[in-house]
């Protein structure tokens, strides 16, 4: 059962223009657009008001004085790319590379050979079914980014997006398609102590676009990236492979803001770890932003240098 935006205006007791704004920034829970109406399912909660939730920021973050003028160089240097196809092939190999990152991050273990084998369309034998299949819609979705939104030579079909909660949603669906059939999935409980006022994870999601919006909407692209993956590895917000999800995110918004998907290469991922605790416990996000830097610059060496 769905309700238009008049009857959620008269629900919710906000106004109805409130209400096409609210699903227009994907912050309505379940909502389908059908030509011109909203269609809003009839048991979806009211969102709370981004305006009482600015003074609740999940955290402060800082990066330092950082210098992004060559890595920017670098990234219009993509842009100069003539050949789409050795630019693929170089992708290609560039999105392998992401794969066996993110799985490094939350210490699941493939090697590459296993990943070379399952990415020739051909399963692992000793691997587990759940991480071929993660890995097979990992790439799936990093391949498909350069052609949804343009990256170099290649001219995506839609406008950058900024990232919402419903955009979010749709990535953690890609990530576990052929492994769950309890969708749509909800975000995961979290224990609230008498003592201390716990924020829901819906709370703490809605809290964090709210920053995203409006804190980080001048930020540079690769600083707003790392700040939403930092905080959606905080929050973990669906309970269950929570630090892919946050990495496939990473790559969609440096995808939008002009700039390969990298996370750091296996060999480093122990100290990019550790970077990362660092800005759980204090905010800051500079160690990380270093590495970040180092390797993007390093992508797009690898995809520039056919030309």
């Amino acid at each position: 059962m769905y309700m238009s935006a008049k009857e959620a205006a008269e629900k919710w007791g906000i106004s109805e223009r409130r209400v096409r704004i609210l699903c227009a920034e994907g912050r309505v829970d379940g909502v389908l657009r059908t030509s011109w109406a909203w269609n809003i399912p009839s048991d979806t909660p009211k969102p709370a008001d981004g305006r009482q939730l600015r003074h609740m920021k999940n955290h402060d973050m800082r990066i330092g004085g950082m210098d992004f003028s060559r890595l920017d160089s670098e990234s219009d240097k993509l842009l100069h790319l003539s050949s789409a196809s050795s630019f693929l092939a170089a992708y290609r190999h560039l999105a392998s590379r992401c794969v066996l990152s993110l799985f490094a991050s939350e210490d699941i273990i493939i090697r590459t050979q296993e990943l070379a084998v399952l990415f020739s369309q051909c399963f692992v034998d000793d691997l587990q079914f759940e991480i071929q299949m993660l890995a097979l819609n990992m790439r799936s979705f990093l391949l498909r980014l350069p052609h949804q939104y343009g990256l170099g030579p290649i001219q995506g079909k839609h406008h950058p997006q900024q990232m919402s909660e419903q955009r979010l949603s749709a990535i953690y669906h890609v990530l576990m398609q052929g492994l769950e059939e309890d969708m749509p999935f909800s975000y995961r409980s979290v224990e609230v102590s008498p003592e201390h006022k716990t924020p829901s994870i819906k709370e703490q999601m809605e809290t964090l676009f709210v920053q995203y919006d409006r804190d980080w909407k001048d930020l540079h692209p690769v600083v707003r990236a790392l700040f939403l993956y930092g905080e959606l590895l905080r929050i973990r917000p669906y309970g269950r492979y929570d630090g892919l999800l946050a990495g496939l995110a990473f790559a969609q918004e440096l995808i939008c803001g002009g700039f390969p998907p990298a996370l750091v290469d296996v060999e480093h991922i122990d100290e990019f770890k550790a970077a990362m605790i660092l800005t759980r416990s204090r905010g800051n996000y500079q160690n990380a932003m270093r590495m970040i830097e180092q390797m993007l610059l390093y992508e797009c060496a690898m995809l520039t240098q056919g030309e």
